[in-house]
């Protein structure tokens, strides 16, 4: 998953709210409608899951008409892609498809346990961040243990030639 702005700005008028597609969120509102079915009651007008939408997302919520903010659909619809952790990148995923619920466990999980975040480190973060943050961590624990099985090949001991040749690098070392 690639890493994505923390933040999806939504236009109402001439006004910009910042929404934020945390695993909290999209917890709420996966609980509440699902994500086929809270796209569909946007994309038919239903101003309820459009606010409940922006509710669940932002701090602050848009002082605007009713037509405004359903003009705002078409934006809303993309953010919904994006909360429910679409690859909208168009990159062909290697993963095996996951329900919902699986995937939401499993991304605390990784929160709390892999990176030891707290709890309301976990739900405020999204989706990308803990999986790219995942990933960093997983990387920096090859670096540290190396990765299993490729470190294992060729790995005889040196031969004493190589032992010589360290042992001629170390004294021109000098310490400062």
């Amino acid at each position: 998953m690639r890493l994505a702005a923390n933040t999806f700005a939504l236009q109402v008028g001439d006004k910009s709210f910042d929404l934020k597609p945390s695993l909290r969120a999209a917890f709420h509102l996966h609980q509440k409608y699902g994500f086929a079915e809270l796209y569909q009651a946007i994309d038919d007008g239903s101003f309820t899951a459009i606010m409940d939408l922006i509710a669940a997302t932002s701090d602050a919520m848009p002082v605007a008409s009713i037509g405004t903010i359903l003009g705002a659909r078409k934006q809303l619809l993309k953010f919904v892609l994006i909360l429910s952790g679409a690859d909208t990148s168009g990159e062909k995923s290697s993963g095996k498809p996951m329900a919902f619920d699986e995937y939401f466990t499993k991304l605390y999980q990784i929160g709390t346990g892999w990176l030891g975040w707290t709890a309301a480190d976990t739900w405020n973060a999204t989706p990308a961040e803990i999986m790219n943050a995942h990933a960093g961590r997983l990387d920096m624990l090859k670096a540290v243990f190396g990765s299993g099985k490729d470190d294992q090949a060729g790995t005889e001991p040196p031969s004493k030639a190589d032992l010589n040749a360290i042992g001629d690098l170390t004294n021109h070392v000098r310490p400062r």
